[in-house]
């Protein structure tokens, strides 16, 4: 195994908890949806910090690399099926959360060339 799908494995990981594990404990935390701050903390600040912290990562161990990258989006928008119970609104975060994970591999690529690990 690569250390490339290394990283991507645990990436995953930590995606599938963001994505499919704390939602439904969120909506079943309290018994209803009465409470949703916490469901929007999730998914405006937590989430994309964790996306982008977590690519940036990957763009400073491995470089730019743009299709691994995507795979939050790709994870989030099975999430809307699932989780979200095929709520349309939640595309838009899907894209949202691809951006940020394309900038923060850019950004980690970035920091790999001007440290000089890039050989």
């Amino acid at each position: 195994m690569t250390p490339l799908y290394k990283r991507l494995a645990g990436h995953s990981a930590v995606y599938a908890v963001l994505f499919y594990a704390m939602p439904p404990l969120l909506r079943n935390l309290t018994g209803t949806m009465s409470d949703l701050g916490a469901l929007v903390t999730l998914l405006l600040i937590v989430c994309p910090l964790a996306v982008l912290l977590l690519s940036a990562e990957l763009g400073f161990r491995c470089g730019f690399t743009p299709l691994p990258a995507l795979l939050p989006a790709l994870l989030f928008v099975l999430a809307v099926y699932t989780v979200f119970y095929g709520n349309a609104t939640g595309l838009l975060y899907a894209a949202a959360y691809g951006l940020i994970s394309l900038a923060g591999n850019a950004v980690g690529a970035l920091l790999r060339t001007i440290t000089g690990r890039n050989k």
